[in-house]
């Protein structure tokens, strides 16, 4: 997606294809569902609701919401518990669905911002038809498609706000947002995520998953994350439960099919985690669906594929953190497909990562990055581990960025690069160790890592972002 002048709309070329392809999307999601059937899984549910239970789902955009929990919302409200739904953006950066929508040949800053402001309309609108009265929803308005880059390196007074893409501000524009003219920094989505817990005081969270393939979705499971580690002694027994989007081809086929089941996404499918799938009735699918058509802004150029989670269940995981210990590698979650890229189902991961562990050792966190191939020249691996502790704000932590490629390491601070010394590089063959001192993570309590695969510079491989706690 191409950036925006605020001077000037931007042009857009060939526009007789935009809307070719929003023609035959719409004639494809109108013809009539498919009456095949599936085999459901076999995975436990979840435990009825009752009025006692509070649930609490974040979604990064209007939509989310719906796709990943539009079921379990309708039987919490049946059932009578408090629902609150949070989200993170207003979704103005989804330029060619509002391209096709709007059917004009340019975008600004200015019109991103009434496409945000009709995306949390729609919201509203949908939410209303499943029972959430208005004032239980919590639009905070950060930016479309910069929350992961907010997470990565916006943190502290040292560091700028991040300029929107979208609507080229550097603070929320949205006058009826939660968070209206606050910064975008990191400190400030942690703040808004802690207050909601500490306001709302949920017995359920719903969120999107680390693994998925959209970068506000990895952010909203981080910011979160912080903020259950912030507030653990005053919701200590708050189940925290992940619902998957965008992961790989997946829901498969696509299209409205009410007898079909959701299936475990095959690249989660060696997950060593518990899964849960809640069972709908045929009319809770139907009002799901009718919901996820309320999103118009989005219908006119995805339609197939939203309408693919109105099934007869929905899915569910719960995160398990990676205890680290002494002398014993623990493996790290399963790779993933580039990002932003559509991604194939094939077995093997793609690049040069093949897998990573984790272990503590005296001098620091060892990493072990398993390579599929010898390291050449223009092939490498980044590393982003941020230490959190509970005596210490998050922002003040350290949030390093170390890469490595061909015996060349460069270490960040955020955007500052820092020296490296007390960091080892250790390679053996097809494997890579390095160990990163504790007192570069700022001694912390747990860790937040990802490791990425290189080539050119571009990250071609990458793993989840896992949280790593200190077994003592």
């Amino acid at each position: 997606m191409p950036g925006a002048s605020p001077a000037r709309p931007r042009e857009v070329l060939k526009p007789a294809i935009f809307w070719l392809a929003g023609l035959v999307i719409l004639s494809i999601a109108s013809s009539p569902p498919s009456g095949s059937k599936s085999t459901g899984p076999e995975l436990p549910s979840l435990a009825p609701w009752s009025p006692k239970d509070r649930i609490l789902v974040v979604a990064p955009h209007e939509d989310d919401e719906a796709l990943g929990a539009g079921g379990v919302i309708q039987q919490a409200v049946s059932a009578g518990a408090a629902v609150r739904i949070v989200y993170l953006t207003y979704g103005d950066y989804n330029e060619l669905a509002f391209l096709l929508y709007r059917r004009r040949l340019w975008l600004s800053p200015a019109i991103n911002e009434k496409m945000g402001e009709l995306r949390r309309q729609e919201s509203t609108q949908a939410m209303a038809a499943l029972g959430v009265p208005a004032q239980q929803l919590i639009f905070l308005g950060y930016p479309d498609g910069g929350t992961l880059e907010i997470w990565k390196q916006h943190w502290g007074p040292s560091t700028a706000p991040l300029q929107s893409l979208s609507t080229r501000k550097t603070r929320v524009p949205y006058a009826e947002s939660l968070s209206y003219n606050k910064p975008h920094k990191g400190e400030s989505i942690l703040a808004d995520m802690e207050h909601q817990l500490l306001d709302f005081k949920p017995t359920h969270i719903f969120v999107t998953q680390p693994v998925d393939a959209h970068p506000d979705h990895k952010a909203a499971f981080l910011f979160l994350q912080v903020a259950l580690l912030n507030v653990a002694d005053v919701l200590p027994n708050a189940q925290l439960l992940t619902y998957p989007i965008h992961i790989g081809r997946w829901p498969h086929p696509k299209g409205f099919r009410p007898e079909d089941w959701l299936s475990i996404p095959k690249l989660l499918a060696d997950e060593a985690v518990p899964w849960r799938s809640v069972e709908l009735t045929p009319e809770q699918v139907r009002r799901k669906y009718e919901v996820i058509s309320l999103f118009k802004t989005q219908m006119v150029d995805n339609a197939r594929w939203l309408t693919s989670f109105a099934r007869r269940n929905e899915l569910f995981m719960t995160p398990v953190p990676t205890r680290l210990e002494d002398d014993l590698w623990s493996p790290s979650s399963g790779m993933l497909p580039p990002p932003e890229i559509e991604e194939s189902e094939q077995e093997s991961p793609i690049g040069n990562l093949g897998g990573v562990s984790f272990e503590r050792s005296p001098k620091g966190l060892a990493i072990q990055v398993a390579l599929r191939q010898s390291i050449e020249q223009e092939a490498g691996f980044s590393i982003y581990a941020f230490g959190y502790r509970r005596d210490r704000p998050f922002e003040a932590m350290p949030k390093i960025h170390l890469r490595w490629s061909m015996e060349h390491l460069l270490t960040w601070n955020q955007k500052v690069l820092i020296p490296h010394e007390g960091v080892r590089v250790e390679k053996d063959h097809l494997k890579v160790t390095v160990i990163i001192p504790w007192e570069m993570l700022g001694a912390p309590e747990a860790i937040f890592v990802q490791t990425q695969g290189l080539l050119g510079g571009i990250p071609v491989s990458q793993t989840a972002w896992r949280l790593l706690t200190q077994n003592r």
